[in-house]
């Protein structure tokens, strides 16, 4: 709970200057101090948050729908449309994940997690013209998060929806 809220903390940001543990620590509920004294350090935070992350990453589908309203549902979720203030935030969060070798080979095991997991997905749908699962996953990755970066310098470009229905329409 607590690396919950200290994520909504983190997203509810809007400066594009580092996080500092006074910033997220009133909506953490501790103080500055007793996030130190809990994770030890600003990095030790983020190594929880981003193993967090990677835990959160389905391993296969859930099985509950058809793979191609998992997959959809898992579009709209990941890259749930924040305005170009979310991602630019979002980008300075990366940037600290891109810099420090742990967290980047965290960053780099949670994007092939996400990539395996679409693998599977898309491996369960009738994809005629399309290469292989892996492949066609690393793709939609690829251009869902070019989508998202492109949407955040304005509106007419597609949105992740769109981007998943055009290569969809193109696959299949």
């Amino acid at each position: 709970m607590l690396l919950k809220r200290i994520g909504i903390a983190l997203q509810e940001r809007r400066s594009l200057e580092p996080w500092t543990l006074a910033e997220i620590a009133p909506t953490a509920g501790l103080s500055p101090a007793g996030l130190l004294k809990r994770f030890g350090s600003r990095q030790a935070i983020l190594v929880a948050l981003s193993r967090c992350w990677i835990d959160s990453i389905p391993a296969a589908p859930l099985g509950t729908s058809p793979p191609e309203v998992e997959l959809r549902s898992w579009v709209e979720r990941r890259f749930a449309a924040d305005g170009p203030e979310g991602v630019a935030q979002g980008l300075v969060n990366l940037l600290d994940d891109l810099i420090d070798d742990e967290l980047r080979e965290l960053l780099a095991e949670g994007w092939a997690k996400e990539i395996r997991y679409l693998a599977t997905l898309l491996g369960q749908m009738k994809l005629s013209r399309a290469g292989g699962a892996n492949q066609c996953a690393s793709l939609l990755f690829d251009a869902l998060n070019g989508a998202m970066l492109r949407r955040a310098t304005g509106p007419a470009a597609p949105g992740p929806t769109q981007v998943l229905d055009d290569l969809l329409e193109v696959w299949t």
